[in-house]
């Protein structure tokens, strides 16, 4: 076996490292006026989906692409997702201070609202990354997928919540490490294999 042939399962593994490092230094720098967060996650999925299936091997143009695509509405939606995290989460400090009854119902009512939007805002930008579809629209049927496919929901936030995790438990300068080189972009390659599973029942 050659060990220099590209078809050999240990350069095509390296080839998707290195691919997987440039994605996530792209989705970094993208990321940094913070607004285009959601253009850049789209983008970012847009790539992933496809590598996922092996569709697409330019990553730098493909990227670019699909974030000049789709920013209007990678942006609108950013914005929504953002501000109704905001809001829920001053919910969340207010509640407390509310005295009676009163209180258990509302923390209980905004954490059922909260459980909701996570799990919306999970597959919002793979959707809009894999589906042509207004920002309501996308809001709606991100919404829909996230519940019908409650299973693989569970899954997939167990891998995004336990990933995250890790910033708190590994050494920073570790994990920080990880997030700079690939972990954004790993994250949503893994993601994107079983995005890929849900998706292709609507395509």
């Amino acid at each position: 076996m050659n060990l220099f042939n590209l078809d050999n399962p240990l350069m095509q593994f390296l080839g998707k490292l290195a691919d997987l490092f440039i994605l996530n230094i792209l989705y970094l720098i993208c990321c940094i006026p913070i607004v285009t967060i959601g253009a850049a996650t789209t983008a970012l999925y847009t790539v992933t989906l496809k590598a996922a299936k092996n569709e697409e091997s330019y990553i730098t143009r493909s990227f670019f692409r699909a974030f000049k695509s789709n920013f209007k509405i990678g942006t609108l939606t950013w914005l929504i997702v953002l501000t109704a995290g905001i809001v829920l989460w001053l919910d969340l400090q207010i509640i407390p201070n509310i005295s009676g009854q009163i209180r258990q119902v509302l923390q209980i009512l905004v954490l059922m609202i909260a459980l909701l939007y996570l799990i919306t805002a999970l597959y919002l930008f793979p959707y809009i990354a894999r589906f042509e579809n207004t920002v309501i629209g996308s809001i709606k049927n991100a919404f829909l997928m996230a519940v019908i496919h409650l299973p693989y929901t569970m899954l997939l936030a167990a891998i995004t919540i336990l990933a995250f995790m890790a910033t708190l438990y590994i050494d920073f300068r570790i994990i920080g490490f990880l997030w700079i080189v690939i972990g954004f972009s790993g994250l949503a390659y893994i993601n994107s294999i079983f995005f890929r599973k849900i998706f292709v029942k609507f395509e």
